[in-house]
């Protein structure tokens, strides 16, 4: 399932929400890494990420000028979707690395507007005023903002 957004600014071949929540696993792998100094908290904010979009299998990808006009409640249906012992575990993980989540998330949709401005220069405007919560968030995204998106281009010159 596409992430339905990157329609609005004509990106025809937008990230589906399974590349979009696995990147975001990683980027939370490595900011719980930091955060913790302990690789299980890593690996454990990582599965918090890949779960976190689970409702969108049921309610699809919602763009927020859709969600003006049709309710979503999202932990009703991360409820519903996870009331078995295994799933309310990772209902409790989702909470807990709430923070580093929500971060990576946001770091994924820059690192997309950043490809997808190559495009189309209206995709930038997602890559704005993105505000995170954990320090190693904000470091992250400081230093991609200071990073050209197409610096493994020079790795593909023949010397």
């Amino acid at each position: 399932m596409p992430r339905s957004g990157w329609f609005k600014l004509n990106i025809r071949d937008p990230e589906s929400v399974a590349e979009h929540s696995f990147l975001t696993g990683v980027i939370a792998f490595f900011i719980g890494l930091r955060e913790y100094g302990d690789v299980n908290e890593a690996a454990k904010a990582c599965v918090a990420a890949l779960f976190h979009d689970i409702y969108e299998a049921r309610t699809l990808d919602l763009h927020k000028l859709s969600r003006r006009y049709v309710k979503v409640d999202e932990s009703k249906v991360i409820e519903e979707q996870l009331n078995f012992d295994e799933g309310l575990v990772v209902k409790e993980l989702i909470e807990k690395y709430s923070d580093i989540v929500k971060d990576a998330d946001k770091i994924e949709l820059f690192i997309q507007s950043r490809i997808y401005s190559d495009f189309n220069k209206d995709c930038e405007i997602y890559g704005k005023n993105i505000e995170l919560r954990t320090k190693t968030g904000k470091e992250l995204i400081k230093d991609l903002k200071n990073t050209d998106h197409k610096w493994w281009l020079d790795f593909e010159v023949l010397r």
